[in-house]
């Protein structure tokens, strides 16, 4: 059986998507679970604090991708790197469902990470990172435009461009699309066209 903690963020999830962060009350999600206000609070001393853990994932998956970049990644490297996001992500869907429900409470959050300098640093570092490899001439341009597309066919998917798009579509349906669509983009096992010669007189 799940603890309690794990059912009091189950059920704000759920609030939250459902009436929106601000409409939530902390009472309500204690009723929900079925627990005491006390006892709500004994996990969580504020519903700020509830929504900071539900989005605490997002900052571990940047970390994960400041790996990927630490060296300079191959076409293989990122195909590898964003089939793991992939995985990560779809079971995280609810979560960015989430986040596309209450942008007011994402942006206050942000501000108020924004104070903290080792957050800021870090979401800088990668950032500068990211346009570090995708500037990176050692690397084919063609190779840099397809792995900066392929990341911005993922966002967008997952409800930065699409929304609600494809929050309702099944995780096993889903998952092999979405990695057919990666390969095309990235040309895995697709070889280089050849260019053509000037024409025969």
């Amino acid at each position: 059986m799940r603890d309690t903690r794990e059912r009091i963020l189950d059920t704000a999830l759920d609030l939250f998507i459902e009436q929106g962060y601000d409409k939530t009350s902390l009472r309500e999600i204690a009723e929900r679970v079925g627990v005491t206000k006390a006892a709500l609070y004994y996990h969580f001393a504020s519903k700020d604090q509830i929504f900071r853990t539900l989005v605490e994932p997002l900052l571990d998956m940047q970390n994960r991708a400041m790996e990927l970049l630490e060296s300079r990644p191959s076409l293989a490297d990122w195909t590898n790197g964003l089939t793991v996001l992939i995985e990560w992500a779809l079971p995280q869907r609810k979560m960015f469902e989430l986040l596309e429900n209450n942008q007011s409470a994402l942006q206050a959050l942000s501000q108020e990470m924004a104070q903290d300098a080792g957050y800021i640093d870090a979401h800088r570092a990668m950032h500068d990172r990211v346009d570090e490899v995708l500037s990176d001439e050692a690397t084919p341009l063609a190779d840099r435009v397809r792995m900066a597309g392929a990341v911005g066919f993922l966002l967008g998917v997952f409800g930065l461009a699409a929304g609600r798009a494809f929050f309702d579509v099944p995780s096993n349906a889903l998952k092999p699309v979405l990695i057919d669509a990666l390969h095309d983009i990235l040309r895995v096992g697709a070889s280089e066209p050849a260019v053509p010669g000037p024409p025969s007189s």
